[in-house]
C-alpha cells in the first residue's frame, strides 16, 4: 500500500510541476536517453552527475533514468544489439535465446565465443535505440501533460464558477 501511494505521490508530482510540460518532456527524454543508453552499469552515476551538472529537474530524469527496469534490459540490449548488427550488415548473429539454451549453458557459450563482434553493434545499435525512445518518451509525455493540464484548467475554471462564495 505504501509503495503504491510512493508511486501516485511522485506521479502527482510530475504531473503538477510548476515548469513548462516541453521542459518536463524533455528533461523525462534526456533520463530516457541515459537510462537505455549502452553504458550498462553507469546509468546512475551518468544520472546523479547530470543532475548536478546541468541543474535539472530531478524527478523528471531520475524518472526517465529508471524507465529501464531489470525486466526490459535484457530485452533492450538484444534488440539494440540486432539492430546494430542490421545497420553495420554484420554476419554475426545473436544466439538463439530460449529455455533450453539458457538453461543449457550455450547460448552463454555461444555468446561469450563472440563478443567482440558483437561489442560494435551492441553500442551502435543501443545508442540509436536509446535516441528514438528518448524522443518518443518526450513526444508522449509532452502530449500527455499539455492535455492533462489542459483538462485540469477547464476542472478548476468550472469549480471556481461553481463556487458560491
Amino acid at each position: 500500500m505504501t509503495e503504491k501511494r510512493g508511486f501516485r505521490s511522485y506521479l502527482r508530482q510530475l504531473l503538477l510541476m510548476d515548469e513548462p510540460p516541453e521542459r518536463t518532456a524533455r528533461t523525462f527524454g534526456l533520463g530516457v536517453l541515459v537510462g537505455f543508453s549502452p553504458l550498462l552499469g553507469f546509468h546512475t552515476l551518468i544520472g546523479i552527475a547530470v543532475i548536478f551538472l546541468f541543474r535539472v529537474n530531478r524527478l523528471a530524469f531520475l524518472a526517465g533514468v529508471f524507465s529501464n527496469t531489470p525486466w526490459t534490459v535484457a530485452p533492450a540490449a538484444a534488440l539494440g544489439t540486432s539492430l546494430g548488427v542490421y545497420i553495420l550488415g554484420s554476419d554475426t548473429a545473436l544466439p538463439e535465446i530460449s529455455y533450453d539454451t539458457l538453461s543449457s549453458g550455450r547460448f552463454w557459450s555461444e555468446l561469450t565465443a563472440d563478443a567482440w563482434n558483437l561489442l560494435v553493434p551492441f553500442f551502435i545499435g543501443n545508442f540509436i535505440l536509446s535516441a528514438a525512445l528518448a524522443m518518443m518518451a518526450y513526444w508522449i509525455l509532452k502530449r500527455f501533460l499539455l492535455q492533462y493540464r489542459a483538462r485540469r484548467g477547464r476542472k478548476n475554471v468550472t469549480t471556481a464558477a461553481n463556487d458560491p462564495t
